[in-house]
Parts: C-alpha cells; sequence; structure tokens
C-alpha cells in the first residue's frame, strides 16, 4: 500500500503556482527532492521578460529619455549664446542625441535582457547559500527542494513587477514604487547629502509588501520542508531581507557618488 501512495502521489508542477498565493504550506507539503522546478523556473523568467518588453513598449522610457536629453541641450544653449559658439553648440547638441539614443538602447537592454537575469542570478544564489547553510548545520541538503521553494517564491517578484506595469500605465510615469523609497525624499537632513539620500532610498526598498512577502513564503517553504528547522529558518530569512536592504542602499550610494563625481569634472568642452 505504501508503494502504491509513493508511485501516486503527485509533486508540484505548474497547475501548483497559484497556491504560492493561497495556501503555500499545502504547495510546500507537497515538495519532493526531485527537478519540478524547470518548468516553473521557465515560465517565470519568460514572464518577467515580457513584463519588461510591455514596459518598453508603454513608450513611458523613451519618454523619460528624451526628457532628459531635451533638459541637457536647454542647458548647453544657455551656456553657449554667442554666435562663436554656434559650431561648439550644433556638436555638444548632436553628441547628446547620439547619447539619448544609446541611453534608450542601454535601458531597453536592462528592463528586456537584465531583469530576468537577475531574477536568475538572485534565485541560484539564494539557493547554494540555504544549500551550504543546511549541509554545515549537519543536515542532508536536497538541491531540488531548496531551489523548487525558491522558484515559486519567485513568483511573488513577478506579481510586484506586475504591479508595477499596472501602476506605470495608469499614471503614464516610471516614478512608481511598491516600497517607501519615495519617502527617503521627505528627510529634509538629507537634502544636503545626496549621497546618504540615495543611500536611505535604496535601503528603503526592502520595505516593501513584495518583498516582504517573498521572505515570508521563503520561510513557510523552509520550514514545510524541513529544510531548516523554524527558529533557523526564521534568522535566514530575515537576514536575507536585511542583506538585501543593505546590497540596495550601498549600489544607490555609488551610484550617486559617481554621479556627484561626474557633474564635478563638468560638462565636456
Amino acid at each position: 500500500m505504501s508503494e502504491l501512495l509513493a508511485t501516486t502521489r503527485r509533486t508540484v508542477s505548474l497547475r501548483d503556482i497559484p497556491l504560492v498565493f493561497i495556501a503555500p504550506r499545502r504547495l510546500f507539503a507537497r515538495v519532493e527532492d526531485v527537478p519540478a522546478w524547470s518548468w516553473p523556473l521557465l515560465l517565470l523568467l519568460t514572464a518577467v521578460t515580457l513584463v519588461g518588453y510591455a514596459m518598453v513598449e508603454t513608450g513611458l522610457i523613451d519618454q523619460q529619455v528624451d526628457r532628459r536629453v531635451s533638459a541637457r541641450i536647454a542647458a548647453a544653449e544657455v551656456m553657449r549664446h554667442d554666435v562663436v559658439e554656434r559650431s561648439a553648440l550644433r556638436e555638444q547638441i548632436e553628441r547628446e542625441l547620439k547619447q539619448g539614443r544609446f541611453e534608450k538602447l542601454l535601458t531597453r537592454i536592462q528592463v528586456i535582457v537584465a531583469e530576468p537575469a537577475k531574477a536568475l542570478g538572485g534565485l541560484l544564489l539564494v539557493s547554494a547559500l540555504l544549500y551550504g547553510l543546511v549541509a554545515l548545520m549537519g543536515r542532508k541538503p536536497e538541491w531540488h527542494t531548496v531551489l523548487t521553494v525558491c522558484v515559486f517564491a519567485g513568483f511573488v517578484d513577478l506579481l510586484r513587477l506586475l504591479t508595477q506595469l499596472a501602476l506605470m500605465l495608469h499614471f503614464s510615469t516610471l516614478d512608481v514604487h511598491t516600497s517607501l523609497a519615495p519617502v527617503a525624499a521627505q528627510v529634509t537632513s538629507l537634502a544636503t547629502n545626496p549621497v546618504a539620500l540615495a543611500a536611505l532610498s535604496g535601503a528603503l526598498l526592502a520595505v516593501d509588501p513584495f518583498r516582504i512577502w517573498f521572505w515570508w513564503i521563503m520561510l513557510v517553504g523552509l520550514s514545510t520542508t524541513a529544510q531548516l528547522p523554524r527558529r533557523q529558518a526564521w534568522a535566514f530569512c530575515l537576514l536575507g531581507w536585511l542583506s538585501g536592504a543593505a546590497v540596495h542602499a550601498g549600489l544607490a550610494a555609488a551610484t550617486a557618488q559617481a554621479a556627484l563625481a561626474a557633474h564635478a569634472t563638468g560638462p565636456p568642452t
């Protein structure tokens, strides 16, 4: 009888993806150490790519780049108003237009290609860290189980991207957020310190219901599959959430610092 039950028991598959959002414990209770993550992972990466393509097709990215280029051209026209400098002005305008075309191409690549790559890299990194942690604790790590939990939790991040796309379409702007990052601009004490302001904004990206939801799903998956005891699972997920905040803060601060350095050198003559 036990052999019959073992052969008839169905592991997780594509049809179980909705359970991530409504009954994650019931979903992860059927996870086994088999490669059930392959098709869900392919669907996840495909969906993330399509969301990025939809963002490009809205035209909002091109509009944002065009506004930046127009602002730079207007600033150049104010600086070079003499007749003698008109030839230099034309050359600078041409450079700005070429730079704008390059920025559009780079942004499209980032949205369509980099987002799926980032999603895949993040899932593999979390899975590898979990596998190593389970092994260090003297337990038997199950690679397919760990990766299945991470892949199904990744559909929460897909929901975040879909929400952002819906907000972009509704408000006709790229400046939409599901986190508390915009709150950083209200901290007046950091108004004169753009690097610290950028770091705070990056850290607040972690205060996002979808990112918190992702780590809660990870917690449920790790405890339900018994890969980690509940206390250790709590510690890992909390550390993962805080590490994400630290990484975003560091990247934002580095970007702001690079922008300040580029501005300090002045525009090319």
